[in-house]
């Protein structure tokens, strides 16, 4: 509870959440475009990150929760709403609700071999249903029949393939991964290991050039694994094992890195091929997006200084992009649409709370020394130890050398492995840390929200 009492809030918005934010992802076709998933509507940038303009919830069709997001190639933004899916024009001004699709929806996805196509999973009770849109999600069909017994967490679908499918969710007490490979037609399901009622699977990704390579994370209290699966679901091997649950994650566009994080045990690196895991920050953004132009992530600004960062040697650093008090206000669209008319006048109030009167970057708060050379084993272990029983491969986490020195800082020096020993005064910030942490997982438990 201590931990938990450290946390300095931020002002709150009318409906209680505090400033956040939660998902960050990238245009297909551009890199320069970005869109930032807050407790206060949408972040867009079109210039990488140089400017970011404001889109209110109401605005994008939706209020009070965190919609699932998937971005399209030229900008349309598809939002997962408890009665269907609220749809943009390609300028991310004008939201409409899609046709077809009147259900809660848990996740979506694009496809990537199909840049009009997108799918999307709904619940209703204790099943799911499966849907799927080819016109650049104006509207969506039902495919296949109802999924028994899957409450759904996420979907997604195989680079390499688009009739390779896969959703996630839990199936009575347990987890479950299925997978179709007829487009969603018919699932086989996978159990997945660890999981439980309050231990839920989600998909963090789908290996871009193998469409039987899924990364499956818990969502869960305490001890987090990061799971891999090679053979479609049939096995699975647990790589990365942190004290919190794993938030960020991201593979390099060539397919090579494999990146996780969280706000409290901090950021790891692997080798696509290995997987084993190296610790390269103490700190670690809550969500991870990578493109042609580099790895983005997206933080706590009173832990990381910075809403958006981007990194230049693949997690080690971040440097800032933007934070909440230089958001320049609502973007610029006509007011018929459904953001330029009911934006601006909100603006005003939001502009306060996040104190975007003026922009004045906060001081990046000092970051633990956890690569010393002294002190006890690493806590965030990665271990790879087999869930099926079959046999397994065995790692850990190898130091990443040097000290992490925050946003701006950079991750170097000597590799002779992580001892994480705090340095003098540590303990409390480390405390914070950790609170933050859990007030994210909190935040998170609250608002229905994606996987990253």
């Amino acid at each position: 509870m201590l931990a938990l009492a450290l946390v300095v809030p931020e002002p709150a918005r009318a409906n209680g959440a505090f400033p956040a934010v939660s998902q960050l992802l990238s245009d297909p076709a551009d890199s320069d475009h970005l869109v930032l998933r807050t407790t206060f509507g949408l972040l867009v940038t079109r210039d990488g990150g140089a400017n970011w303009d404001w889109v209110c919830e109401a605005g994008a069709g939706y209020q009070d929760i965190e919609p699932p997001m998937a971005l399209l190639p030229g900008g349309v933004i598809l939002l997962g709403l408890p009665d269907g899916v609220s749809r943009s024009d390609a300028s991310g001004c004008n939201f409409e609700h899609a046709t077809g699709i009147d259900a809660l929806v848990y996740d979506l996805a694009r496809v990537p071999s199909e840049p009009k196509s997108a799918v999307a999973i709904s619940g209703s009770g204790t099943d799911a249903g499966l849907w799927r849109s080819v016109d650049a999600g104006k509207s969506f069909e039902s495919v296949g029949a109802v999924i028994l017994d899957l409450i759904p967490t996420t979907v997604d679908v195989a680079a390499t393939d688009s009739q390779v499918i896969y959703a996630s969710g839990r199936s009575g007490t347990a987890g479950a991964l299925l997978r179709s490979s007829d487009g969603g037609k018919s699932f086989e399901r996978f159990s997945v290991p660890g999981t439980t009622v309050a231990r839920r699977p989600f998909i963090a990704a789908v290996d871009p050039r193998d469409a039987d390579t899924v990364y499956v994370r818990l969502d869960a209290q305490g001890a987090s694994p990061l799971q891999v699966t090679r053979d479609g679901g049939k096995s699975f091997v647990t790589v990365l094992t942190t004290t919190v649950a794993t938030s960020g994650f991201g593979i390099s566009p060539d397919g090579s890195t494999v990146i996780a994080s969280n706000a409290y045990d901090g950021t790891f690196r692997a080798a696509r091929d290995t997987l084993e895991f190296e610790k390269v920050a103490c700190s670690g953004p809550t969500c991870l997006s990578f493109n042609d132009a580099g790895l983005f992530g997206c933080g706590d600004q009173s832990v990381n200084g910075f809403v958006v960062g981007r990194s230049d040697d693949l997690g080690a650093s971040f440097r800032r992009l933007v934070d909440l008090t230089c958001v320049r206000g609502p973007a610029a669209c006509d007011t018929e649409t459904s953001a330029g008319s009911l934006c601006p006048a909100v603006w005003p109030t939001v502009q306060q709370q996040l104190g975007a009167t003026e922009c004045v970057p906060p001081e990046v708060p000092p970051m633990v020394d956890c690569f010393s050379s002294a002190g006890s084993a690493e806590r965030g272990a990665a271990g790879a130890e087999t869930a099926s029983g079959e046999g397994g491969r065995t790692g850990g986490v190898s130091g990443g050398g040097g000290k992490d020195t925050g946003a701006s800082g950079s991750a170097g020096g000597t590799s002779s492995g992580c001892s994480c020993r705090l340095v003098s005064g540590a303990s409390l910030e480390r405390a914070w840390l950790l609170g933050a942490a859990m007030a994210g997982l909190a935040r998170r438990g609250r608002r229905r929200a994606r996987r990253f």
